[in-house]
């Protein structure tokens, strides 16, 4: 399955909901709108897949399409029901659940 990464633009940090979602992986659904950009596909079996290999790979299963860093707290994926998940400090939750 394919799963697409999110993560904060660079511009974006500076806003104060943006330590919300770092720190907390608390994210605000308009601030998600607004401050993420798609920054790569992941073909992966389950979301904690998507946090391995975005982490310590094989790159042959990452599709950039931007810079990014490693999936951490606060990034946001999305499989192919257009489900949205937010990376917690222990495991996954819906975005806006």
């Amino acid at each position: 399955m394919k799963y697409i990464v999110s993560q904060i633009k660079k511009d974006a940090k500076s806003d104060p909901r943006a330590f919300d979602a770092i720190i907390d992986g608390n994210v605000d659904k308009l601030f998600f709108l607004t401050s993420y950009k798609e920054v790569c596909e992941i073909e992966a079996d389950s979301l904690d897949e998507v946090f391995e290999i975005g982490n310590i790979g094989p790159e042959s299963k990452i599709e950039r399409l931007d810079r990014m860093h490693s999936v951490s707290v606060g990034d946001v994926i999305m499989n192919e029901l257009n489900e949205l998940w937010v990376v917690q400090p222990f495991g996954f939750q819906g975005l806006g659940r």
